[in-house]
């Protein structure tokens, strides 16, 4: 899309300056951006054998758009709204990005007569566009080695090694999976990394946060509905996560945000892979592996009856439980190394090394928001720092003071998880303020809905 946008924008402001028609097609005739007179008078179906002919030859001028021998088999057949053209393939250093052309619609001699004119600025506008270009597929270089880069969130720690085993040994495994682990220690991430291992890795990963879904719409959402099922229902229906997550796997994150009056209808398509649409009268067989994650105890819920036992046993096949950050620090230069890594193209800042006081109050902090926290704080100090050298002064304030290193918590699971979402969660509140915009900043950089913040700020009993 940033793409489609840059180039659209660069082609109408030539368009508005050289009073010709623009388009721009990629290496298989595709068209990537246009004017709208362009659209509106030959629409986006482009006849690829024509480009085949013009391949090498740098600038062509067409004459006669629709009567010349290479637009034989094209559907604009002696028939072309064009009336002449000024074609150039975009070939910088020997590697060709596609190719650029000026249309005349109403003007047969403007391109003809000013030839010369209009292939300068044909080949400027090449120009900047293969830039364009060249500069997105350096962008999809380092977006794809950053998510392929596992040590961002795994590490050699000896807990996590154990999760990569347990990873290893089910490849071969469609069984669901149920993550566990505190706000921010990647459940998202590690998810698509068994997708990606496993035996459906070929099929649709589809994420699903089941907080962000009013409750009213989870079943059309997660089941699809049929056409009728209800007012303002699409003519045609619509499909539900479970049917695009077909032959893939569906990740239900936040799976203790699932409505009580839906968790039968879950359990009963886990055991029978067999759904029906909202308003349906026929079932449909699905093929999905599901992997469930959450940062809340399922002994408190199913307590609380909030959450049904026999479901939760259903979801709890494969059973990963995510260490946070404070017991991983043996992995901590690691991690913000290839977080800085990450963060380059977003921030512009090309860190070359960190400093021993930086790390130390990283190392001495107890990060309640884990991952996403430490990428938070690495990425302002990105942004602040002067230097090619990540210091202490560039930390945000409230780590840019004296740290007193907090006691490890007992044992007890339930009660580190709550402390420290209680924790976070109050300090966040502390720096956003408690109005509701305030809470709305909060929600967003812990990574969840605006309503699951007042009901976690009631039930820990969180007071401004």
């Amino acid at each position: 899309m940033i793409l489609l946008n840059s180039i659209s924008k660069v082609i109408q402001a030539f368009s508005g300056l050289l009073q010709v028609d623009i388009a721009c097609f990629n290496n298989d005739g595709k068209l990537i951006a246009a004017t709208e007179e362009y659209l509106r008078q030959k629409g986006e179906k482009v006849y690829t054998p024509f480009f085949n002919e013009l391949f090498g030859k740098h600038v062509t001028l067409l004459h006669q758009p629709g009567e010349m021998k290479m637009c034989e088999g094209c559907h604009f057949i002696n028939n072309c709204p064009s009336k002449t053209e000024l074609i150039q393939d975009m070939v910088i250093n020997g590697k060709k990005y596609g190719y650029l052309s000026f249309v005349s619609f109403s003007m047969e001699n403007i391109l003809v007569e000013n030839k010369t004119y209009y292939t300068e600025w044909l080949s400027k506008l090449k120009e900047i566009i293969v830039s364009i270009l060249r500069d997105t597929d350096d962008l999809n270089a380092k977006d794809i080695n950053a998510q392929t880069k596992q040590n961002y969130l795994f590490g050699h720690s000896e807990a996590f090694v154990q999760i990569k085993n347990l990873i290893r040994s089910i490849q071969n495994s469609t069984s669901t999976v149920l993550i566990t682990g505190e706000t921010g220690t990647g459940k998202s991430f590690l998810a698509q990394h068994i997708h990606q291992t496993s035996l459906v890795k070929k099929g649709p990963f589809i994420e699903l946060n089941c907080a962000t879904i009013p409750e009213n719409l989870f079943e059309s959402e997660l089941f699809g509905y049929d056409e009728g099922a209800f007012t303002n229902a699409r003519k045609n229906g619509k499909m539900g996560y479970f049917e695009l997550a077909d032959n893939g796997t569906l990740f239900l994150d936040e799976i203790a945000e699932l409505p009580l009056s839906l968790q039968p209808k879950l359990l009963k398509v886990l055991q029978d892979g067999i759904i029906q649409r909202v308003g349906g009268t026929s079932t449909k067989k699905v093929n999905v592996r599901l992997i469930a994650a959450t940062n809340q105890s399922f002994e408190k819920l199913i307590d609380e009856k909030s959450f049904r036992s026999d479901l939760f046993y259903r979801l709890n096949v494969i059973p990963i439980t995510i260490p946070p950050l404070r017991e991983r620090f043996s992995d901590l230069e690691l991690f913000v190394t290839n977080i800085i890594e990450k963060l380059q193209v977003r921030t512009g800042r090309y860190i070359q090394s960190v400093s021993e006081e930086y790390m130390s109050k990283l190392s001495s902090y107890h990060w309640p928001g884990n991952f996403r926290e430490l990428e938070n704080v690495i990425e302002y100090s990105m942004n602040i720092e002067a230097g090619p050298t990540l210091s202490g002064k560039s930390l945000p304030p409230y780590l840019n003071i004296e740290q007193i290193p907090c006691p490890k918590l007992e044992i007890n699971a339930n009660t580190d998880l709550i402390e420290a979402e209680r924790e976070v969660i109050a300090r966040k509140l502390k720096q956003y303020g408690n109005s509701y915009n305030g809470k709305k900043k909060v929600a967003q950089e812990l990574g969840i809905s605006i309503r699951t913040l007042y009901r976690k700020i009631d039930r820990l009993q969180i007071f401004a």
